[in-house]
């Protein structure tokens, strides 16, 4: 059985390698205690290593405000369920696990929350807000539970089969409860994050362009102020204009549906709109507007986590630089300083020439083991370093 065991420091740390070496390998270890599942899609069972019964992760993090470390385990067996601990005792669920660590990731791949469809936005505001609130990853898995059976009851009627209007009334109830509920959540995270994200952008860009994040969805009318659940730190309940109007969307269009064999409304439909001085972002910007965009969002993300859970995130950040100009790796630098960075790259000279004399730890990631960089390494002399 293969091991890897890596130790970080408080700042900046930098996993250097050649491709397919494991650097991301280390980062896809850590995050899946954020997210409870690998950031690159791949399926649990993927995870383990060819041959092997099983694989095992393990977390050792000190929390700010807590004396002794934290440790998170994760089991992932070739059969049979995951499990998870922390600190020796089981976990129930992977519900119980979310909140321990929080971490925020940013890969080549976000370049297209942008570019990309609904569902990629809608991806990036789940995984952003369950770090901070169980409650809501709690009502996302039981509304996806509802969909899933509510869409297989519409092909069971497209069949033929009788269903009666009780029937329809227990899923347009149970949807509209859970999804107003992660529509207030959602709508008070967007209205953090767009205050935030115009910030940072005008940091980048000079204010030159406005940017604009929008929440759209069929919970929402005009009048709706979602209450504060992630600033308040308090239960409250989503105005009852949310719930009532899931509910006229989840039963106006039901012979369509039928038709169609899929719920066409709901929080499931969601997105962000994305603007800059008011136009489309994904239709005007340019490449290096997107880019700020995306990065604008990530640092918003993480100062969100900070303010609202009490500890500031870790970011990991997956052969990110290496896409980004000089100025704007030095701009991530800056709005990062004082903050725990894990960077992987395939050279050390994406850090910014100007915090290149900091205090970063540099290491050699080879054949999925983990070394120190030398000096003449960290220079880019490989001639002088072997």
């Amino acid at each position: 059985m293969e091991t890897c065991a890596v130790e970080f420091t408080e700042g900046v740390n930098v996993l250097c390698g050649m491709n397919a070496q494991g650097k991301s390998n280390i980062l896809e270890g850590i995050y899946y205690f954020a997210r409870g599942r690998s950031f690159r899609g791949a399926h649990d069972k993927e995870l383990i290593r060819f041959g092997c019964p099983y694989a095992k992760m393990r977390l050792d993090m000190l929390r700010e405000g807590y004396q002794y470390p934290t440790v998170l385990e994760a089991y992932l067996p070739k059969t049979g369920r995951k499990v998870f601990h922390k600190n020796g005792a089981q976990l129930s669920s992977v519900v119980e696990m979310m909140g321990n660590l929080r971490a925020v990731l940013f890969c080549p791949a976000h370049l297209s929350m942008v570019t990309g469809g609904p569902l990629e936005r809608r991806t990036f505001l789940d995984i952003a807000i369950a770090q901070l609130s169980p409650l809501y990853l709690t009502h996302v898995r039981r509304y996806a539970k509802l969909l899933a059976e509510r869409n297989a009851l519409l092909k069971l009627a497209a069949g033929g089969h009788p269903v009666t209007d009780a029937e329809w009334e227990v899923y347009a109830e149970g949807l509209s409860i859970h999804g107003a509920e992660i529509a207030a959540f959602r709508k008070e995270y967007v209205s953090l994050l767009a205050e935030s994200a115009a910030v940072y952008f005008a940091g980048m860009t000079g204010g030159a362009e406005v940017p604009g994040v929008i929440y759209q969805s069929h919970a929402l009318t005009e009048e709706d102020d979602a209450p504060c659940y992630l600033t308040s730190h308090t239960a409250q309940n989503p105005p009852q204009s949310m719930r009532a109007q899931l509910k006229e969307k989840l039963t106006v269009h039901l012979d369509r549906e039928i038709l169609l064999g899929s719920t066409l409304a709901g929080i499931h439909k969601d997105d962000i709109r994305l603007t800059l001085n008011g136009r489309e972002a994904k239709l005007y910007a340019s490449q290096g507007q997107q880019r700020s965009f995306v990065l604008a969002l990530k640092l918003a993300e993480g100062g969100i986590a900070a303010k609202c859970g009490e500890a500031a995130p870790v970011f990991l950040l997956d052969d990110v630089f290496s896409e980004l100009d000089e100025n704007r790796r030095a701009f991530m630098m800056e709005k990062l300083t004082g903050r725990q960075i894990i960077v992987t790259s395939c050279e050390p000279g994406v850090i910014p020439s100007k915090y290149r004399d900091a205090d970063i730890s540099f290491r050699r990631v080879e054949n999925g083991s983990v070394r120190p960089l030398t000096e003449a390494e960290k220079d880019g002399n490989e001639e002088a370093a072997t």
